[in-house]
């Protein structure tokens, strides 16, 4: 058991937002836990863990599905004992589909639903019993400005991101006088690979009444946040002095977007 380094977990940590945030703390010290759905032994994880590892920290990789109750057990257990402490987690893994709120099938909603705010319960459940074992830690939950007002074709990520702010309220009244501080980010869009599907591109156009062909035309056409913007505010979250002086709430990285 190591319990020298303060120790992060990331879910969705082998891409994209998740890659970047183990980056930032491995930079500044930190153990890491990643859980993915990609196995470790995958090349793109891998490269993620040698990062890591370059920048000296100790990494624990697993193949998780945050929508399974024995996978995230077996995860925080494993990332427990390992490392005998949980300073911050974020609940990080996500994804988004498309449709007129009419057109919408079962399937669509439910996936949606169960990943992005189920899959955030089932995080901070976790979380949260071994931080009350400590009697300290941060969470973070990864929502959305779309958690913050509605989008067309966008549905179901709006209903999943409303409730993971309802959540990270939820749980923050629960157990913030017993050390543990829980928050919401709330970014516009991000340069990740979740947005770098046609679909997404054609969602885009939609909204925006554009023509992109790609999504590095609509890089290029429209405002997007790198995801070391995420990461910096997810580090601050996580770590400063200041962000533990409020809890249960939701902090929008938008870009201007929601100016009054």
């Amino acid at each position: 058991m190591s319990d020298e380094k303060k120790v992060v977990l990331i879910t969705g940590g082998a891409m994209g937002q998740g890659r970047a945030h183990a980056v930032k703390y491995a930079e500044n010290g930190f153990n890491v836990v990643l859980a993915d759905m990609l196995d470790p032994e995958d090349e793109r994880f891998q490269e993620t863990i040698r990062e890591l590892k370059a920048l000296g920290a100790e990494v624990l990789a697993k193949k998780a599905n945050i929508c399974s109750t024995p996978d995230m057990e077996s995860l925080f257990a494993e990332a427990w004992e390992k490392f005998g402490r949980l300073d911050v987690v974020i609940a990080n893994a996500g994804v988004i589909n498309f449709g007129n709120t009419w057109e919408l099938t079962d399937e669509q909603v439910e996936k949606v639903i169960n990943i992005d705010l189920i899959g955030t319960w089932r995080t901070d459940k976790y979380a949260t019993q071994y931080m009350l074992k400590q009697g300290f830690g941060r969470i973070i939950n990864i929502a959305s400005t779309s958690g913050l007002y509605g989008t067309p074709k966008l549905a179901t990520y709006c209903m999943a991101k409303w409730g993971v702010l309802g959540l990270t309220k939820t749980l923050a009244k629960e157990v913030g006088s017993k050390g543990i501080i829980v928050n919401a980010l709330c970014p516009t869009k991000v340069k990740t690979p979740m947005c770098e599907t046609q679909s997404y591109v054609e969602f885009i156009n939609e909204l925006t009444g554009k023509n992109f062909k790609d999504y590095k035309e609509m890089y290029a056409g429209v405002p997007f946040l790198d995801v070391e913007d995420i990461s910096d505010m997810v580090y601050w979250l996580g770590t400063s002095r200041a962000a533990g002086k409020f809890n249960g709430r939701d902090v929008a990285l938008d870009l201007g977007t929601l100016q009054c």
